[in-house]
C-alpha cells in the first residue's frame, strides 16, 4: 500500500462510537490519524486527489478494541505454561506429570518456571506442596505459578534459594503457608508469591531477553487478530520497561502498549520513580498509571457485618453439604473472619494497609503518575475510595482518571461513592463466563453483588471492559457478550437484571477503555484527528443475536493507519 496516498475506506457499515455522528459511509486515513469521517462524497472531497480506495464489501467497521488491563509482560516472561485453551490438568498427579515433561524438555541448572495451573480446578482443590514438586524436580529450583500469579508453589530448592524456612516471617501483604509444625509447605500467597516470581524471573531474564521479545511480539499479534489495537499492561517492572523499549526499537510491537510501572522487587510493590503518565513514545509505548494493589485476588478483602457473617457461615455450611470439597476449599481461602476496631468482620489479605496505601497514592501523584488501584472485595474498594477522597486534589491534575481495577464485590453505597469520586472502574466481564461457576459456589451476603454493571452505569460510573489476561479470555466480543448475557460456562445466569446493552458493551471496550488510559481524545472513537485504529467485523454487533456475538469474525485490524492483520492473508 502506498503510504503517501490518503486511504479512503468505503463500502462499510461504519460504527463510529461518536455520539455526534454514530454512523458514517466512509472514512479517510492520513498517516497515523483519521482525516475525516462522513458521507462518501464529503470524505472524497476532503481527501482530495490521489486517494487509495479500500472497499470492504459491506462489512462493519468499528474503532479498534482496547484492553486496558492485560498482562502481556508476564505472559511473555515464561517459556513454559499450561495450555490455556486446551485440556487442563485435572489432578495433582496430572499436574506433576506435566511438570515432569517440562523438566525433561529443559535440562538446565537454574530456575525452572511453569505458569498457568489453577488450584481449584484440580481434584484436590489445592496447590501441590514442595514435597510433591520434589518428586518430579528435585535437582533445581522450581517455581510453579498459578494462573493469576496470586498463588504459587516452590519446591524445596526454590524455598532454599529464597532463604525461607520455619524461622522466616511472612512478608507484609503475603503468606508463606506452613504445616502444623511451622515448616513452609512451598505454597505462597499474594506478596510472598509476587516476591518469588520477581526473584525467579529476574535471574531468567538476564539470560534470555531475545526470547522474551519473540514471545511478546507473538502475543501482540494474537491480540491484533482479536481486533485489539491498544492495551494497558498492568504490571511492568523496571526490567520490563527496558525490554519493551528494545522490542519497539526492533519494530516488533504491532499495537500500542501503555506500561503500568510497579516496584522492582515485587509486582505488589508500589512504583517509586520519575516516569510520568503518558510520557514516552505516545504512539507506541506511553507510560500508564501506577498499579497499586490494595487487596488480594482470590483472597480479596471482604468487610462484613455480623448479620452478613452469619449469613455467609450458614450458606457455606449448606453449600458444603451440597457441593462438597469445592465449597469448603473456597470458604477456607479467605481464612477466619477478624473482628476489627470498626466492629465489622474482615476476611482476605490486604497488601497495603490504609496508611501505606495513602502514602503510595500521594507519592505517585507527586511524581505525575495517575493511579490504578487493584481492589476486588468491598473492603478493598472502600479503602481505595477513602484514599482517593483524601488524595483527590493531587490526582485531579494528572492525565486520565483514577482507576479502580476489578471492584468485583460491591454494594450500592460503594457504587455511589465511586461515582462521587469520579473514579473509573476497569472491570473484567469475561470473569462471569470463565470463572462464574466458581465465583457463585458460595453466594454473597446481601446487599453485596458480583459485578453489578447495570447498577454502576445507572449511578453514573464509567466502566471500562478488560480481560486481566491470562485470568480470562482477551477476546473483546466475548467480554461484551458476557456483560450482556451474564451466563457462566455451565449455563447459570448471574443477576440477569445487571445485564447491559450492546451499545454499553462496545463503549466499555472502546471509548471508556480509552478514557481509562487517559487517551479519550485520541483513541476509542472514529472521528477526525483520532488515531486510525480500526477493526473490520464480519457482522454488525447491533443486529446479531447476543448469543452469537462471540462468533463474529475479526477480518482486519488497523493500528495507526496501518493494516496489522488481514484474515484473508495466510500467516
Amino acid at each position: 500500500m502506498n503510504q503517501e496516498l490518503t486511504t479512503v475506506v468505503v463500502g462499510a457499515n461504519i460504527i463510529t462510537m461518536d455520539p455526534n455522528r454514530p454512523r458514517a459511509d466512509a472514512i479517510a486515513l492520513a498517516g497515523r490519524n483519521i482525516l475525516c469521517v462522513g458521507p462518501l462524497a464529503e470524505v472524497l472531497e476532503r481527501a482530495g486527489g490521489g486517494v487509495n480506495i479500500v472497499d470492504i464489501g459491506g462489512k462493519t467497521l468499528i474503532p479498534g478494541f482496547i484492553d486496558p488491563h492485560h498482562h502481556l509482560f508476564l505472559v511473555a516472561a515464561d517459556r513454559f505454561k499450561f495450555n490455556l485453551d486446551g485440556a487442563k490438568p485435572r489432578s495433582i498427579k496430572e499436574l506433576l506429570d506435566e511438570v515432569a515433561r517440562v523438566v525433561q524438555i529443559d535440562s538446565g541448572e537454574g530456575w525452572l518456571r511453569i505458569h498457568g495451573y489453577e488450584p481449584l480446578s484440580l481434584f484436590e482443590h489445592r496447590s501441590p506442596n514442595a514435597a510433591e514438586l520434589d518428586s518430579v524436580c528435585p535437582d533445581r529450583p522450581l517455581h510453579l505459578i498459578g494462573l493469576t500469579y496470586h498463588e504459587s508453589t516452590l519446591n524445596s530448592l526454590g524455598l532454599a534459594r529464597l532463604g525461607w524456612n520455619y524461622k522466616s516471617d511472612d512478608p507484609p501483604g503475603g503468606r508463606i503457608v506452613r504445616n502444623h509444625q511451622g515448616k513452609p509447605t512451598g505454597v505462597l500467597l499474594e506478596q510472598a508469591s509476587f516476591q518469588a516470581e520477581s526473584i525467579s524471573r529476574e535471574e531468567l531474564m538476564r539470560q534470555g531477553a531475545p526470547s522474551w521479545i519473540d514471545r511478546a511480539s507473538s502475543h501482540a499479534f494474537e491480540l491484533a487478530k482479536a481486533g485489539i489495537t491498544r492495551i494497558g499492561d498492568a504490571c511492568v517492572p523496571p526490567i520490563g520497561m527496558t525490554l519493551y523499549e528494545e522490542a519497539s526499537k526492533q519494530g516488533r510491537l504491532p499495537i500500542t502498549i501503555h506500561r503500568f510501572p510497579v516496584g522492582s522487587s515485587s509486582l505488589g510493590d508500589p512504583y517509586v520513580g520519575d516516569r510520568v503518565t503518558l510520557a514516552g513514545d505516545f504512539n507506541k509505548l506511553p507510560i500508564g498509571p501506577a498499579k497499586i494493589i490494595v487487596d488480594g485476588g482470590e483472597r480479596c478483602h471482604l468487610c462484613l457485618s455480623s448479620r452478613q457473617l452469619m449469613s455467609t457461615i450458614t450458606s457455606t455450611l449448606i453449600r458444603t453439604f451440597s457441593r462438597g470439597s469445592l465449597a469448603l476449599a473456597l470458604a477456607n481461602r479467605s481464612g477466619w473472619a477478624r473482628r476489627e476496631a470498626d466492629g465489622r468482620y474482615h476476611t482476605g489479605i490486604r497488601l497495603l494497609e490504609d496508611d501505606s496505601l495513602l502514602g503510595a497514592v500521594r507519592q505517585a501523584a507527586q511524581s505525575g503518575v495517575q493511579v490504578a488501584l487493584h481492589a476486588v472485595g468491598n473492603g478493598g474498594v472502600k479503602s481505595a475510595l477513602d484514599v482517593l477522597s483524601m488524595a483527590q486534589g493531587a490526582l485531579a491534575g494528572l492525565s486520565g482518571y483514577p482507576r479502580i481495577e476489578h471492584a468485583m464485590i460491591v454494594d450500592r453505597e460503594l457504587i455511589e461513592r465511586i461515582a462521587s469520586n469520579q473514579a473509573l472502574v476497569v472491570a473484567q466481564p469475561s470473569f462471569l463466563t470463565d470463572l462464574g461457576d466458581e465465583l457463585t459456589v458460595l453466594p454473597l451476603p446481601s446487599p453485596l453483588h458480583l459485578m453489578p454493571f447495570r447498577t454502576m452505569l445507572d449511578a453514573g460510573v464509567n466502566i471500562a471492559g478488560s480481560s486481566d489476561f491470562p485470568a480470562s479470555s482477551f477476546r473483546p466480543l466475548a467480554g461484551i457478550q458476557a456483560a450482556m448475557l451474564r451466563k457462566t460456562a455451565g449455563g447459570k445466569v448471574i443477576d440477569c437484571d445487571e445485564a447491559i446493552t450492546v451499545e454499553q458493551g462496545l463503549r466499555m471496550y472502546t471509548t471508556v477503555a480509552a478514557e481509562s488510559l487517559g487517551v479519550g481524545a485520541s483513541a476509542g472513537t472514529l472521528r477526525e484527528g483520532s488515531s486510525a485504529d480500526l477493526v473490520v467485523l464480519s457482522d454488525d454487533p447491533y443486529t446479531i443475536p447476543p448469543e452469537r456475538l462471540d462468533k463474529i469474525e475479526v477480518l482486519q485490524t488497523w493500528a495507526g493507519g496501518k493494516m496489522i492483520f488481514d484474515s484473508a492473508l495466510k500467516p
